[in-house]
């Protein structure tokens, strides 16, 4: 029946068989296009859920971009097992340790899940895709948070006051970033001249403000020069080195933008964008762990971290 199918044959779209013929843009509106430059191996709109679903696994402009977080999702979902049943048992961690690292890994599952699910359901039509958009921003927000909790809560570890305010300006964020996904205004407004909308300016406002507790629990351990900090500084930096290049890419649409059509399929720089964001959260994840495990496996390190703070108090009213 497929063979002999007549739109089978002579359309980009048979919704009866299930098949379709990858378009270019010239066949699609341009809220369509993953951006200007990427130019062919599109999927054609109007598809069915069931077509999307299977679309995963053709060849398409957005593969690399659904398997690079789907896989993401799958390592996250294990690690929720590693670390509950292994790591955290194994350096004696308490029941609060369980649940910050468990929570801050659904955040990262979330931020995976959701923005799988936009790339693999987002040809269907402009309405699904605006609707997939918002659950791919507030994904965002969830891996945002969740790296931010386990960030604070190894950061201030020992100084239990200083962790339960930064708690409360994280449930400030997590309003900020519930709120964002509701405003459509925020998608579609831009700076004039640029991809930069109130959108990215919100999410880099809010990862930026990360060098405030960087900054403070720098002085709580005595300034640069404790090899503690030392040591640990250097995460600090990987990571936002690692969403800086993340950015770089989505802001500046290399290397398609410099030859038009030559990475459709791979190596764009939203798939640049989506290895980088996958790097720093697998990166930040296992460094809060290690850093945990630090500070539960050696039962003088708060004692010490105490005594720099009170020694660069010392320095300081002298």
């Amino acid at each position: 029946m497929k063979q002999r199918c007549l739109r089978c044959r002579s359309r980009e779209l048979c919704p009866n068989h299930g098949s379709y013929r990858l378009v270019s843009q010239d066949k699609l509106d341009p809220s369509m296009w993953i951006n200007k430059y990427v130019i062919r191996h599109y999927r054609p709109a109007n598809m069915t859920n069931k077509m999307c679903a299977k679309s995963i696994f053709h060849w398409t402009n957005e593969t690399i971009n659904i398997w690079s977080h789907l896989l993401g999702f799958i390592y996250f979902t294990y690690c929720q097992y590693e670390m509950n049943a292994y790591r955290i048992p194994l350096m004696g961690g308490h029941f609060e340790d369980h649940l910050v690292i468990s929570l801050s890994i659904f955040g990262s599952q979330v931020c995976m899940l959701f923005s799988a699910a936009y790339h693999t359901f987002c040809c269907a039509n402009e309405r699904k895709r605006q609707k997939f958009l918002k659950l791919d921003i507030f994904g965002i927000s969830a891996g945002l948070l969740g790296m931010y909790l386990s960030g604070i809560y190894t950061a201030f570890f020992c100084f239990q006051d200083h962790l339960e305010t930064y708690f409360y300006m994280l449930m400030s964020i997590f309003f900020i970033t519930a709120y964002v996904p509701t405003r459509e205004d925020f998608f579609d407004r831009k700076i004039v001249g640029s991809r930069i909308g109130y959108l990215h300016i919100i999410y880099t406002s809010i990862i930026i403000f990360g060098f405030c507790p960087t900054t403070h629990w720098v002085y709580l351990h005595g300034g640069l020069a404790n090899d503690h900090v030392a040591n640990w500084l250097v995460d600090i930096f990987i990571l936002y080195g690692l969403m800086a290049l993340a950015f770089f890419f989505y802001v500046t649409l290399i290397p398609e933008r410099l030859c038009p059509g030559a990475f459709d399929l791979v190596g764009c720089s939203h798939q640049w964008w989506h290895i980088f964001i996958l790097s720093a959260m697998v990166f930040w994840q296992r460094a809060g762990v290690d850093l945990l495990g630090f500070y539960r496996m050696n039962e003088s390190s708060c004692r010490d971290s105490i005594s720099s703070l009170r020694g660069n108090s010392s320095a300081v009213y002298l």
